[in-house]
């Protein structure tokens, strides 16, 4: 046990230490070329990276843009050097904006290069594919990685979807809409990508950002461009994915998808301000993967995309969505509460707030038997009184308590 214990402490050692070389290696270049960092620290202390009291020094380090970098910057390392894995919600947030878009993607490409492993989703023939339609363009891509499914159910699954994205890509690339139009088309279908899709300048660049914002039980963003786009010889591959996607829902059991990512690339974490948390009083074990789908959908629409599933005394489904929709997602989830609350909602975080929060037992009883000592202590009032006063005690804490559109921070 102190072996284990010894071992895990010196493996998250070397991680820190690797981490703390990569912000280093781009230390210079984030000095330099960091903008806005005032905006970027605001996102990181919501994030929970760098506290309330490093904000407050970015901001009175303000007009001066490189003094705000010198202080922001020494927070950040601070934090990598407590948690390595800050290092990847560094690269997220940068990601966030255009300005520091290509500074997040080579960070982040270094981290995927050090922490994860090499199999790749990119193949040879999307390679040849992609330059046959973009010769004059030189491209540097960086590998994408596979998630490691630890089920067999879900190496299936993941073979379904590359082999159905393989197809649709190659259909898209002997046709390709003109790269504009289809950058255009994106940003308005996510605002969220328009950072990512400043810096792409040919097809596979778009197909890759496609790829990423899909999951193996939502292809939303490729069936939008396929639509739009009228590419019928695409659509049948789609049409013929969502069946063996929808059977495979049907058939599989809650408690064989715990800890499996749902995503086709092994990306960042989603931040806390685009991330949605249903907790469910049920048993893993009773409902199929598909009662999860539907509750997922039929609360929250096709935008939200299933992160994973875990389970403890209850089921945790998180899942991620385009922070510029918090606010349409928080109306329609209140809209479908009542819905919520009859599958075992016992609670529903959005972003930084928590929507609503199922009340315990004993957080009811408490209160009760702190007001019946109270009562005993005022023996002048009369039995209707105490009565009264006991049953308005129990109504109060009787109510679920519901936060809708308190304290949301919407961007």
């Amino acid at each position: 046990m102190n072996e284990n214990a010894a071992a895990d402490k010196l493996n998250q050692e070397e991680h820190k230490a690797k981490a703390i070389d990569i912000f280093n290696t781009h230390h210079p270049l984030l000095s330099q070329s960091l903008s806005d960092p005032l905006s970027v620290a605001i996102m990181f202390q919501r994030e929970g990276v760098i506290t309330g009291q490093v904000l407050d020094t970015v901001v009175s380090a303000s007009p001066s843009v490189s003094d705000q970098c010198e202080v922001l910057l020494a927070a950040i390392i601070v934090a990598i050097e407590s948690k390595y894995s800050l290092l990847q919600t560094f690269a997220s947030v940068l990601c966030k904006f255009t300005g520091n878009v290509k500074l997040g993607t080579v960070i982040q490409k270094d981290y995927d290069k050090t922490f994860n492993d090499n199999t790749q989703v990119i193949s040879d023939d999307e390679a040849q594919e992609s330059s046959d339609s973009n010769k004059s363009t030189t491209t540097n891509v960086a590998p994408l990685y596979i998630p490691q499914y630890k089920s067999q159910d879900f190496d299936v699954l993941f073979a379904k979807f590359a082999k159905m994205f393989s197809n649709v890509r190659k259909v898209i690339v002997k046709c390709p809409p003109r790269l504009e139009d289809l950058k255009m088309f994106i940003e308005d279908f996510n605002s969220d990508l328009e950072a990512e899709l400043s810096v792409i300048s040919n097809l596979q660049g778009i197909m890759r950002l496609i790829r990423k914002n899909c999951s193996l039980i939502n292809i939303v963003i490729l069936e939008a461009v396929v639509e739009h786009f009228e590419i019928d010889d695409a659509q049948k591959y789609i049409d013929d994915y969502k069946r063996e996607i929808d059977e495979s829902c049907r058939n599989l059991s809650v408690d064989l998808c715990l800890n499996e990512p749902f995503d086709v690339v092994r990306a960042s974490p989603p931040l806390k301000c685009e991330s949605i948390s249903y907790v469910l009083g049920w048993e893993a074990t009773e409902h199929k993967l598909k009662d999860v789908t539907d509750i997922v959908s039929k609360s929250s629409g096709k935008f939200v995309k299933l992160v994973d599933i875990k389970s403890t005394q209850s089921i945790t489904i998180t899942c991620s969505f385009p922070h510029s929709l918090t606010g349409a997602l928080i109306i329609k989830l209140s809209e479908n509460l009542e819905l919520l609350i009859k599958n075992g909602l016992m609670k529903l975080t959005v972003g930084y707030c928590t929507i609503w929060k199922k009340q315990k037992i004993q957080e009811i009883q408490e209160p009760l038997e702190e007001e019946v000592q109270e009562i005993k202590e005022q023996p002048h009032d009369t039995k209707e009184e105490r009565v009264a006063r006991l049953e308005e005690k129990e109504t109060e804490g009787a109510t679920p308590q519901s936060v809708i559109n308190q304290g949301i921070i919407i961007h």
